[in-house]
């Protein structure tokens, strides 16, 4: 979960420059692309993005490790849990620039131009008369305006909040759809309206969308599926008849013959297949993983790579997200406690060799992170809230407590004291007892992998401290997924990655009407009305002023209420692959994406 996914300190001068532009009133327009700050960088006839090998071969195959399992090829819906990659199935109206060296840009995919309207109340777009579905059918404004509705209807929670502003779609011609949302359009709204999986009218009229299925998906996406071992493994052959693979946004771009993506049960097994060869790329997400599984001979003659890739970009956090659906969660001042009683310094030294940096945001190393006091323009959007928000929110600077990394943590732990005290809590027979409710306080720690346990068992013997008993259930894959989604946990770590600037899909993370929904991304069950206003106020931004404004308010409101307990950020992506796998030579400065890469081996 992908809060996103989603804003750093960002892009250094890239942003400095983008701030200064402004946007003025435009008659309606005809384009190849649209950014949300100024023009596209890449003019209407380019060639190929900077960061693809244009020349790169189409050949050979990826073998991907992926952890857990999967039931379903249907991943347009909340239930069931998918492959990765079903993603290469389906092109969409737009494709965005990645990233990769600009900020929140798309250019034509499915759609050869766009025409907005001048108040952004609308986007007619114009399909490619060569767009074919994998089974022939051409795609068609139908398909488009079917798709749309389907999502709007029964569609996963992230993809419903994408398109909640549209009014109506219209088919006007065969290849031509417009979109319509009326007082409620925006420049976001025109560029997220683009991010539409396109479906086959034809195939989906004929089936229950609702339900999750094994079907072999049709799209119109450079990949089809060839072969499914439910719950094992996919594979997606690269399609010779795609129709867009000469596409500029193409070019330098899925050029592996075949994926595979095999899942396994244990990522020591998936290590060892790695070493062996059996697959030939994993990406790890686990630092403490990184450094003590990735070892031996293979490593160190360079057979497999090992690569840490550094990125300019918001990073990706790890926090441990309160269940607030719990009672004994429901005072500010008990996660306070909390959070105060968490010693980062140390655990990173003992457990991470100094390799994390404290997460202080979810927005971490991103323009959207709140510093200081208020801004004026930050205190005119929080104002107006000021009776639903602790008032330290427009008067203090947030900090988190630290420590010296000695594992003595006194100071701290006295605080959470008082904090505890105050929320009504009390030790009895060395025990933490809610004086109104009688409740004792306990923690279940929900896991996704073991090799968290250290870390939280650390944390754990803090909490005896306070008088809090806590356990730790482990779970992996789908496991872990369905109690997620259960909500069968008091505490469990989340990752974050906020976009540039963030989408709809903070609307399903942190919004209200997302907490009661059964798998939707509000894990933590947040409903707060000021967080629901501050999200919109960012989502509908689309200014680069606004969007920062916005996003500091409302990180701020986020921190002062201690709705999650921030856990390391980090800034570099690790990935290890055979030798023979390549990628571009211009880095990324936000990011890789594997579909850049290759194989070298000849054919």
């Amino acid at each position: 979960m992908d809060i996103q996914q989603s804003i750093r300190g960002l892009l250094g001068g890239a942003l400095v420059l983008i701030a200064t532009f402004s946007h003025p009133v435009l008659a309606e327009y005809t384009s190849h692309g649209i950014s949300l700050y100024g023009e596209p960088k890449y003019t209407e006839n380019f060639s190929n993005f900077d960061y693809a090998n244009p020349n790169a071969p189409k050949q050979g195959e990826l073998v991907m490790a992926e952890m857990g399992s999967f039931d379903s090829l249907h991943q347009f819906i909340d239930l069931g849990k998918k492959p990765r990659g079903l993603f290469w199935l389906y092109d969409r109206l737009t494709v965005r620039g990645h990233d990769k060296d600009e900020i929140k840009t798309r250019y034509g995919w499915l759609a050869e131009k766009m025409t907005i309207a001048d108040d952004y109340s609308s986007v007619i777009y114009y399909l490619r008369k060569e767009a074919k579905f994998s089974d022939g059918y051409p795609v068609t404004a139908e398909d488009v305006a079917y798709s749309l509705n389907l999502y709007r209807e029964s569609g996963l929670s992230n993809i419903k909040s994408r398109f909640k502003m549209v009014k109506s779609v219209e088919v006007i011609d065969p290849l031509t759809v417009k979109i319509n949302f009326g007082g409620d359009g925006s420049r976001l709204q025109i560029l997220n309206s683009g991010n539409l999986p396109v479906l086959p009218k034809h195939i989906w009229q004929h089936k229950d969308f609702t339900q999750p299925s094994l079907d072999i998906p049709i799209g119109s996406g450079p990949y089809k599926v060839t072969s499914v071992d439910p719950g094992r493994g996919i594979v997606y052959e690269l399609r010779d008849d795609y129709w867009g693979k000469n596409l500029p946004v193409n070019k330098g771009k899925y050029n592996f013959k075949n994926i595979k993506v095999e899942y396994f049960r244990d990522r020591n097994a998936a290590v060892q297949a790695l070493k062996t060869n059996d697959v030939n790329y994993i990406a790890e997400t686990n630092l403490l993983r990184w450094n003590k599984l990735y070892q031996g001979d293979v490593f160190n003659s360079g057979t497999v790579v090992k690569d840490k890739i550094n990125y300019d970009a918001p990073s990706f956090v790890t926090a441990m997200v309160f269940n607030l659906r719990q009672a004994k969660f429901a005072d500010r001042r008990t996660r306070e406690a909390l959070v105060t009683a968490f010693d980062f310094e140390w655990l990173n030294k003992k457990a991470f060799n100094n390799q994390y940096t404290r997460a202080t945001s979810l927005f971490n190393n991103s323009f959207l992170a709140a510093e200081g006091l208020p801004t004026a323009q930050e205190k005119a959007i929080l104002t107006p809230l000021s009776a639903q928000l602790p008032e330290q929110v427009l008067s203090s600077e947030f900090t988190l407590p630290s420590t010296d990394g000695s594992g003595r943590n006194r100071k701290n732990l006295l605080t959470a004291q008082t904090l505890l005290k105050e929320a009504g809590w009390k030790v009895k027979h060395n025990k933490l007892v809610h004086s109104v409710t009688g409740e004792v306080m306990t923690i279940n720690f929900l896991l996704p992998s073991p090799t968290m346990k250290p870390a939280i068992g650390a944390y754990i013997q803090t909490l005896k401290k306070l008088g809090i008993s806590s356990n730790i259930t482990i779970k992996t894959g789908t496991e872990y997924y369905k109690l997620l989604m259960q909500r069968q946990f008091d505490m469990t770590p989340s990752q974050y990655k906020v976009r540039i600037p963030p989408n709809t899909e903070l609307r399903s993370s942190l919004k209200s009407e997302f907490a009661g929904v059964a798998s939707s991304y509000n894990i933590s069950g947040i409903q707060d009305p000021a967080v629901d206003n501050l999200v919109e106020g960012l989502v509908q931004s689309d200014s680069y002023v606004d969007t920062q404004a916005y996003g500091r308010a409302l990180d701020r409101v986020l921190k002062w209420n201690y709705y999650y307990l921030p856990l390391w950020a980090r800034n570099f992506q690790l990935v290890a692959y055979q030798h023979y796998i390549e990628k571009p030579l211009q880095a990324p400065k936000y990011g890789y994406e594997v579909e850049f890469w290759w194989d070298e081996r000849s054919k």
